[in-house]
């Protein structure tokens, strides 16, 4: 009975992720509801009083939705600007012109990479899949040559590249409220370091083996209607007169450079709040940036906000919401305002798109709630505890948990909370290296996809594949890079010591 007791929250662990695969896999139940009711069972299992279970789940939701819940609404708000706005679509197109024809696979695989740092996956799937579409037309080559770099560009920077919310959730839980701001910036740094090589081993490894022998053509029962015109310019439009002729946009609303800017600012913002806060602590920073120009007293309290240093401000743009939401306040204001748009049809845009992650939003509380429950019975501290004594690189233990609860759950996002509130305890034994943690779990939930994740099917019907070309060829490809990602990590991990 001793042993039994001392091992009971490992039990209830294995029992507990068991239970989740076999609701959303074998039942189909939505991860949602599964969540909750894998929660609850672990809370009473695990010997918790009702009271203290209802009160962790309701604790965990509002932590976690409060970390993300903006990210999710300022990045669909802004994924939506760009796609209306054929912003993404300008961004790509140039991008295609530098690389010439003989590199289009490549100029897709960076493009889609670029774009995919501020927006979700399905939102940059589907604003760039007419480009693919014409691409192959165009060309004649297997669809497959334009379709896997989209796709494994946006995938790797949906999973590791903040402000992505599920990677800002996982620095949360993982880091901790005293680490959580360096830890940010370094997965932002190392995140990008990373991510891009692993698209890369993806696409020119099984990736471009496979399109070498499978030719797919465009789904002509979706795409009938695209045109395969290379000079097709996307029509500008407002959200009720999609495809339907209206003005010439105003030069800046075609700039390149300014619509790579919004892409970029993100992450320029919460590198900037972070350098300046490093030459700070060390004595480097120039006085003047620490500077607060006027007395408080001089200014009457309603104008108390503009007396900050430079420093303070710099702090305040790179927030996660704050640098998320100054490019999304400026593509309204230039694809939106700036083209004529009148405030109810800027008003009915952006309803549309939060609309667009309504469910995402109960899978993260769901998750949320999971993790604190979890918390709340020992589970994770038991993990640690055991996991050490076998001696297995905490990195390694990250990524194979993600991998099992991205197999289980389908949506990365959720995938990525779920598996960090798993494995949180384990940054206690790697101070000052949480980063290889968080990174260890954004790379084992691209390990694959599933029918329960959107993704999936997008894959499937956009590009004209079978159920078994997604399970089978399109995973192995993301095994390959999710691999890579873990060698990679499992080498600094060694170097770092």
């Amino acid at each position: 009975m001793e042993l039994l007791n001392e091992h009971w929250p490992g039990i209830c662990a294995v029992a507990a992720l068991v239970t989740l695969l076999v609701l959303v896999i074998r039942f189909k139940v939505h991860a949602f509801l599964a969540l909750m009711v894998v929660s609850l069972g672990l809370g009473f299992v695990a010997g918790l009083p009702p009271m203290q279970i209802a009160d962790a789940i309701s604790k965990g939701i509002g932590d976690i939705l409060r970390d993300v819940l903006l990210l999710l609404a300022l990045g669909a708000l802004l994924g939506r600007m760009l796609e209306t706005s054929g912003a993404a679509e300008l961004i790509a197109r140039r991008i295609i012109d530098v690389c010439g024809s003989s590199n289009t696979s490549f100029a897709i695989l960076i493009a889609a990479y670029i774009i995919g740092i501020p927006i979700l996956f399905n939102v940059g799937f589907l604003v760039l899949i007419p480009i693919v579409w014409r691409l192959q037309r165009e060309t004649k080559q297997s669809l497959l040559f334009f379709l896997l770099p989209l796709a494994l560009s946006l995938g790797i920077t949906h999973s590791l590249v903040p402000p992505h919310p599920g990677i800002v959730s996982a620095v949360t839980t993982i880091a901790g409220e005293a680490n959580s701001k360096r830890v940010m910036v370094e997965t932002i740094v190392f995140g990008i370091a990373l991510s891009l090589p692993l698209a890369l081993i993806g696409w020119f490894g099984l990736g471009r083996f496979w399109a070498h022998r499978q030719f797919v053509t465009v789904p002509e029962s979706m795409a009938g209607g695209a045109s395969p015109d290379p000079s097709h310019q996307h029509a500008v439009t407002t959200p009720e007169n999609v495809g339907a002729g209206v003005p010439k946009d105003p030069p800046v609303a075609r700039s390149f450079a300014l619509a790579l800017t919004i892409i970029l600012l993100p992450l320029v913002l919460s590198l900037a709040g972070f350098g300046a806060d490093l030459l700070q602590r060390r004595d480097m920073l120039p006085e003047r940036m620490e500077y607060t120009p006027l007395d408080p007293a001089d200014l009457p309290r309603y104008l108390g906000w503009l007396n900050h240093s430079a420093l303070d401000w710099l702090r305040f743009l790179s927030r996660p919401t704050v640098a998320l939401f100054v490019p999304t306040a400026l593509a309204l204001c230039v694809y939106g305002l700036g083209r004529g748009w009148s405030h109810a049809q800027i008003a009915k845009l952006t309803n549309e798109s939060l609309v667009d992650v309504g469910s995402m939003v109960f899978l993260f509380g769901a998750a949320g709630g999971f993790k604190e429950v979890i918390q709340a019975t020992g589970v994770g501290e038991y993990l640690k505890t055991h996991m050490a004594n076998l001696e297995i690189s905490p990195v390694a233990i990250g990524f194979i948990v993600a991998a099992i609860v991205r197999v289980a759950l389908g949506s990365a996002t959720a995938a990525i909370a779920t598996a960090s509130a798993l494995v949180a305890t384990l940054a206690q034994s790697m101070p000052g290296h949480e980063t290889l943690l968080v990174l260890s779990v954004a790379c084992g939930v691209t390990v694959a996809t599933q029918p329960a994740d959107s993704g999936f099917w997008m894959l499937k019907e956009y590009g004209n594949l079978s159920e078994s070309d997604v399970i089978l060829k399109v995973n192995a490809v993301r095994t390959s890079m999710a691999l890579s990602g873990l060698a990679i990590l499992l080498v600094v991990e060694w170097w770092l010591g």
